[in-house]
C-alpha cells in the first residue's frame, strides 16, 4: 500500500512538473508591418521605409526580430514601441504635417516627431541594442542599431517588458526614426536649436497585430 501510495504521489509531482513546463513554455505572438511615414518625398527625398517586425512573449520576456530596409545608411536609428495604454493609436497621415521647424512654420512636407506623437502616442520600449530598454532610453542613439551601408537594419533582443504594456500590445505601434535629410552622413540637423530633428524623425510605422500563441 506504501509502495502504491509512493507511486501515487509520484505521478502527482511528475504531473504538476510537466504542467508547470507547459505553462512556462506558453508564448504570445505580434507582429507589424512597418510602412514609411508619408512624407512629401520633395521633402524626404522620396524615403521609402519597409519592413517587418516580429515580438514573441514569454511572461514579461520579449523576444523582438526586425528586419527594415531603405534607411539612411550608416547611422543608427531609434527604434521604439509607442502608444498611449489608454486609448487607441494610429500611424499619422500625410494631413499631420502642419507646420515646419517651428510652430509657426508654414507645412515643411515632414510629419516630424512633434505632429506624429499624437497619433502613436508616447514612448513605451525602447529597442537598444543594450541595457536599459524602458523610455528613458528614447534618445540614446549610442545605443541603437545602425544601419549597413545599403541602409538595412536587423535587430534581435530578448528583454523584459512591463505588463501594462504587454497588456496593451495590440493597440500598439513600432516607430523607426531617423532621417539623413542633409545627405552629410550625420543625422543631427542643427537647425532652429533642433539639433536632433533629423534623429527624431518618425520614417516607418506599423501596428502591432496578434498572431497566435
Amino acid at each position: 500500500m506504501r509502495k502504491l501510495l509512493l507511486l501515487g504521489l509520484l505521478g502527482v509531482a511528475a504531473t504538476l512538473a510537466l504542467t508547470a513546463a507547459a505553462m512556462g513554455s506558453f508564448a504570445s505572438h505580434y507582429g507589424a508591418d512597418l510602412d514609411a511615414i508619408p512624407h512629401d518625398p520633395a521633402a524626404d527625398g522620396g524615403s521609402n521605409v519597409q519592413g517587418q517586425a516580429q515580438l514573441t512573449l514569454h511572461g514579461t520576456s520579449v523576444h523582438v526580430v526586425l528586419h527594415v530596409r531603405g534607411l539612411s545608411p550608416n547611422l543608427p536609428h531609434a527604434m521604439h514601441i509607442h502608444g498611449d495604454l489608454a486609448a487607441q493609436n494610429e500611424c499619422p497621415p500625410a494631413s499631420a504635417d502642419v507646420h515646419g521647424l517651428t510652430a509657426s512654420d508654414p507645412p515643411d512636407g515632414l510629419v516630424d516627431l512633434g505632429e506624429g506623437a499624437p497619433f502613436y502616442g508616447p514612448i513605451q520600449s525602447s529597442f537598444t541594442t543594450t541595457g536599459d530598454t524602458s523610455p528613458a532610453s528614447g534618445l540614446a542613439l549610442e545605443r541603437f542599431p545602425v544601419a549597413d551601408s545599403q541602409g538595412h537594419l536587423d535587430y534581435d533582443r530578448t528583454f523584459e517588458i512591463p505588463q501594462d504594456v504587454i497588456d496593451r500590445l495590440g493597440t500598439l505601434h513600432i516607430v523607426v526614426h531617423g532621417l539623413d535629410l542633409s545627405d552629410d552622413g550625420m543625422d543631427n540637423y542643427d537647425g532652429n536649436g533642433n539639433t536632433l530633428f533629423e534623429a527624431t524623425l518618425p520614417v516607418a510605422c506599423g501596428q502591432l497585430v496578434q498572431r497566435g500563441h
